[in-house]
């Protein structure tokens, strides 16, 4: 089991709101769950983040990731949080 973490920005107008980007791999079936009230642009960072490691020579981990967005409250929206989650797919 690892777990890891980053930070990220959430704009909301012009303010910018820190937003912890979680990653838990466990050992189960092979899945990509994103949480903490993603939009569906978001949603689709799944296939962009898997193809990103891949990419890069690193090998897709089979087991289940989950990647949590805290605060939940924040409407997260975009591929700002791409990047934070690659480095963590990368666990």
């Amino acid at each position: 089991m690892a777990f890891a973490r980053t930070c990220s920005v959430a704009l909301l107008g012009v303010d910018g709101v820190v937003v912890e980007v979680q990653a838990d791999l466990e050992p189960g079936i092979a899945a990509f769950s994103l949480v903490g009230l993603a939009d569906k642009a978001l949603l689709e960072a799944r296939d962009r983040v898997r193809a990103a490691v891949v990419n890069s020579g690193e090998k897709w981990p089979q087991r289940k990731l989950t990647v949590g967005l805290t605060p939940a409250s924040v409407p997260k929206s975009g591929s700002g949080y791409d990047l934070s989650s690659i480095h963590l797919g990368r666990l």
